[in-house]
This record gives structure tokens, C-alpha cells and sequence, in this order.
């Protein structure tokens, strides 16, 4: 197979840039993608016009199911164009959007961790999103409280898992396994040798114990502040939070 032609700097024909290229090269990417649209005759597939605009403005209604549908099956045209050029014209509707009260807000801090999303939005009749999102901006975790992982007890005392095992190996926190054998992060062996092995978890009263039996074990300007605290006080802030929200209601 013979070998191939060194690329030489040629310029652009349209532009004048260099560029690095074969023998029959003429324009460069600056421009080739002009000469190719001009070759094959590209136009836009779906073409709007001020008729098709009003016929959209006329019968588009955002709020009945497969109305955008409809006005595309009538112009040989997939729903998805139709939706888009209502959004550019400003037909669609903004959802309706229902403030948050108190109440929701305490049912929130009093079952997050505790009980699963779906379930919070079920109750509240709210969708998911919404908890979800709703919960960010509180900045209040949706985990299922089971304990903690690795990872996470990682982020709480800002550590790494090098610490973790050593506090383990010493005997200085109890560290639990779930009974399901598994690799990864948070299935890394610890204390009990090497390969795959079952996921940490570690719960609040031995951390508390821990933390009460070796403050030194750990530097506090590290750990998450909040955790901590609320770790110390028995969910103390948790609860002087929602005595707050029944207080301002």
C-alpha cells in the first residue's frame, strides 16, 4: 500500500487562512462547510410562513393533549416543530405554579430521610420535581435514612476512606455491612481484607459514640457543619427548625 501524500500548508480560497491539507484541497474548514451547503442545495426542511403562522396562532392551545399533533398531521409535520414554533411566537401557557406554605414546608423537614420522594409528593400533591427541587433550595437531603455510606461519612468528617478504615481497624467506630456482595467505591474492602466486599454503613449512634469517645480523632474544621451538629444534638436543630415554622405561622 503506498503511503500517503504529505499534507502541505495551502490557503483557504474564500478566506485566505492557511491550513494543512492534501494536493487537492481548496478551502479549509472555515469554508468548506459553505461550498458543501451551496453543492447539495440544502435548504431548511421545515419552512414557515406567515399563513402556516396564522393558522398556528389560530388553532395551537398548549393545554389539550395532542392538539400540536393534530396541526402537524394536517401539514405532513412532526408535533415537535409545531411545539417549537409556538414556543418562538410565545403561544405556550406557563404552568400554573402554587407557593409553598409553611405547613408543606414542615411536612417536608419532618419526612425527609425518612420516608421515599414519591411518597412526600404523593401526600402533598405535588409531582416529584417539585419535592425535589423544593428540597435543594432548603438544602435538606431526600436519601432514605438507612444509615450512612462510606462515601458519605467521607464528606461529613472530610476524610478519606484511608481514616475511615483506621478508625474501624483501632476499634474506635463501629462499622456495619449490609449483606449484599458488591464492588465499587462503596463496597471497597476496609478492615477485612482484600476484594470485592459488602457496602459500609454506619448509623447515628455509633458515630456519636465515636465522636464522643475520640473528639481528637478528627479535625472539626473539616467535618460538614450542620451534620455535625445535628449529629451532636440528637436532631436538636432539626427540631428548633420546625419549632421556628409553627412559631412565624
Amino acid at each position: 500500500m503506498p503511503d500517503p501524500k504529505p499534507k502541505r500548508q495551502v490557503l483557504c480560497r474564500d478566506c485566505g487562512k492557511a491550513f494543512l491539507a492534501g494536493p487537492y484541497a481548496r478551502w479549509g474548514q472555515c469554508c468548506r462547510w459553505k461550498r458543501l451547503n451551496r453543492w447539495r442545495g440544502h435548504v431548511k426542511k421545515y419552512q414557515w410562513t406567515p399563513e402556516r403562522d396564522q393558522v398556528l396562532r389560530e388553532r395551537y392551545d398548549g393545554r389539550i393533549a395532542g392538539r400540536a399533533a393534530e396541526i402537524g398531521a394536517s401539514l405532513g409535520w412532526p408535533a415537535w416543530v409545531i411545539k417549537k414554533r409556538a414556543t418562538t411566537l410565545g403561544l405556550t401557557h406557563p404552568a400554573h405554579r402554587r407557593d409553598w406554605t409553611a405547613t408543606e414546608e414542615t411536612f417536608l423537614l419532618e419526612h425527609a430521610g425518612s420516608r421515599l420522594t414519591p411518597w412526600i409528593a404523593k401526600q402533598l400533591r405535588r409531582t416529584e420535581a417539585s419535592v425535589v427541587l423544593k428540597l435543594k433550595r432548603m438544602k435538606i437531603s431526600r436519601r432514605f435514612r438507612d444509615g450512612y455510606t462510606l462515601d458519605e461519612l467521607e464528606i461529613c468528617f472530610g476524610v478519606d476512606h484511608h481514616s475511615i478504615d483506621r478508625w474501624i481497624r483501632e476499634g474506635k467506630l463501629v462499622g456495619r455491612r449490609r449483606g449484599t456482595r458488591r464492588s465499587g467505591a462503596g463496597g471497597r474492602p476496609l478492615a477485612d481484607g482484600a476484594g470485592p466486599a459488602d457496602a459500609w454503613f454506619f448509623v447515628d449512634q455509633d458515630l456519636l459514640r465515636f465522636v464522643r469517645d475520640n473528639p481528637t480523632a478528627f479535625r472539626l474544621d473539616k467535618v460538614d457543619q450542620v451534620w455535625f451538629m445535628d449529629l451532636i444534638t440528637s436532631g436538636g436543630l432539626i427540631r428548633r427548625a420546625l419549632q421556628d415554622l409553627k412559631e412565624a405561622s
